[in-house]
């Protein structure tokens, strides 16, 4: 059995979910590189898929035998003003013939063998370098970057998701209802944060202040959850991996992503229950206001969140105040440097709500893939979740360039992606890779993908000429003792296309 199957539903593990269509499509050339793709992304060092930055993480992320590591490090949020590159691609830069020699000396040298992957040239798509590049593998947190590019194309980067409370008169019932937003503070909304942009004591207040207009000071309160359907854990995950900060159950409101205990603690676990526990801290931030909250509401926050059809018996009921989060741009680029599984599953969930599905962590995967499938090739991505966590998933380094390369040549919402992307050397996954590489350190562009066998990384690069190349390296079924040997080895082969004129 693989080892990302749970053992409380064996059942359900390694059957295929879906089939996937073949043929590919070929998005249209030409054009200029986007702003997007040149303004490197504000960020922190951060990973909630822990297994970015600690190779041994037991359970879920490991194969047998289990490797003793340090647990999880908690984020931190210390967002940093990075400066973009000098130039960008036009007509003019060099076309870099010789990569493939460059390459190939690379893997010559290494002493890990098996890597598929591929270069393109950003702008005009022409493939630079190709190797074992069709053959799907076990992708990692690089999953992330379909399931990026998928939210900026399907829901858009300016569209914010809302935490709303609205009341029924007839019943006297308020209810606090969850929309999408799992980056709520227990405080104060901030609007300089992503983390915090909306906060749960701020939409309290407003909804007192509204209630008391209406001479209102005595509610039955109720939470809504039922904008996420189905099994809010996949049955591929480890419960035990709550406890490690590496996912909690997906549900349509949390505060801090779930994330338990001192923000000063070098690692937190994360809730069983984050909706109740996000509900309990505003019916606290409620009562501060003076609202008196009835000991009927106070039973009816059972174990288990209820869903809309039991929040209230009217038909009617108005909405009293809200709070926005930050905008889509701004969540894909945290899921993105702090490589969060939590945010990358519910951006799954919201995608399939945004393609017109019900949210869930089964409609996710396929609607990521439907949403990229018209306009990129994905023709041999199969995806069992959208943050990365399951052995499960296989992408092929041809299908993640063609995204990439995508996005360079956009004019929407898609052209931010590899701009959103952990910063060589600065932000991060990538805080600690490129440092002395002058070339490298700053310009690299990429998401991180690490499992106990697997390490891969896709992104962008500005070589030493000015033409800005796309990438997608990957390996997996690597001996665990050569793991840190492969991931050099991709550094190495990044490192040499930023040093690269190679005409």
């Amino acid at each position: 059995m693989n080892d990302t199957d749970a053992p409380q539903n064996p059942s359900d593990s390694g059957s295929p979910r879906r089939d996937r269509r073949e043929g590919r499509t070929r998005r249209k050339k030409g054009g200029a590189i986007t702003a997007g793709v040149i303004v490197l992304a504000l960020g922190a060092y951060a990973a909630v898929d822990a297994y970015d930055l600690v190779p041994g993480l037991p359970s879920v992320l490991t194969t047998e035998p289990q490797v003793e590591v340090q647990t999880v490090p908690t984020p931190q949020a210390n967002a940093q003003q990075v400066p973009a590159p000098a130039s960008a691609v036009d007509d003019s830069a060099p076309v870099p013939t010789q990569i493939p020699k460059t390459i190939d000396a690379v893997l010559k040298d290494s002493k890990v063998k098996g890597f598929g992957l591929e270069v393109r040239d950003g702008l005009s798509d022409d493939v630079l370098y190709a190797k074992d590049e069709t053959k799907p593998r076990t992708p990692a947190s690089v999953t992330k970057v379909l399931t990026a590019a998928a939210s900026l194309s399907a829901i858009g980067g300016e569209k914010r998701l809302a935490t709303t409370t609205d009341f029924d008169a007839d019943t006297n019932t308020l209810t606090l209802t969850g929309g999408g937003d799992v980056l709520l503070s227990a405080g104060d909304s901030d609007p300089g944060s992503v983390n915090g942009h909306a906060g749960l004591r701020t939409l309290a207040e407003d909804t007192a202040a509204a209630l008391k207009k209406q001479n209102v000071t005595e509610v039955a309160l109720n939470l809504d959850t039922s904008r996420y359907v189905g099994e809010d854990f996949d049955s591929g995950w480890e419960r035990v991996d709550i406890a490690k900060g590496v996912i909690t159950p997906i549900q349509p409101i949390m505060v801090d992503t779930a994330y338990v205990g001192s923000k000063n603690a070098e690692w937190r676990g994360r809730s069983e229950h984050p909706a109740k526990d996000a509900f309990s801290i505003f019916e606290k931030e409620l009562k501060k206001t003076g609202i008196t909250v009835t000991e009927a509401a106070a039973e009816s926050d059972s174990e288990e969140p209820s869903d809309s059809e039991n929040s209230s018996e009217s038909a009617d009921p108005k909405e009293l105040a809200r709070v926005e989060s930050a905008t889509i741009s701004e969540i894909v680029e945290y899921a993105l440097v702090h490589s969060d599984n939590v945010v990358a599953e519910v951006l799954g969930n919201e995608v399939a709500i945004a393609q017109g599905k019900d949210g869930s962590l089964e409609n996710g995967p396929d609607a990521v893939l439907e949403a990229l499938g018209e306009s990129v090739d994905l023709g041999r991505t199969h995806l069992v979740d959208t943050s990365g966590l399951s052995y499960d998933n296989r992408i092929a380094p041809h299908d993640l360039t063609t995204v990439l390369q995508a996005s360079v040549v956009a004019d929407d919402s898609l052209a931010g992606l590899v701009s959103y992307f952990p910063v060589g050397g600065l932000t991060g996954t990538l805080h600690d890779r490129f440092l002395d590489e002058k070339n490298a350190s700053g310009v690299v562009h990429a998401k991180t993908g690490t499992l106990s066998t697997v390490t891969s990384l896709a992104g962008g690069v500005l070589d030493a000429e000015g033409r800005y190349l796309v990438f997608s390296i990957q390996i997996d079924d690597v001996d665990k003792d050569k793991i840190l040997e492969a991931r050099k080895t991709v550094d190495d082969i990044v490192t040499a296309l930023a040093n690269c004129g190679c005409r």
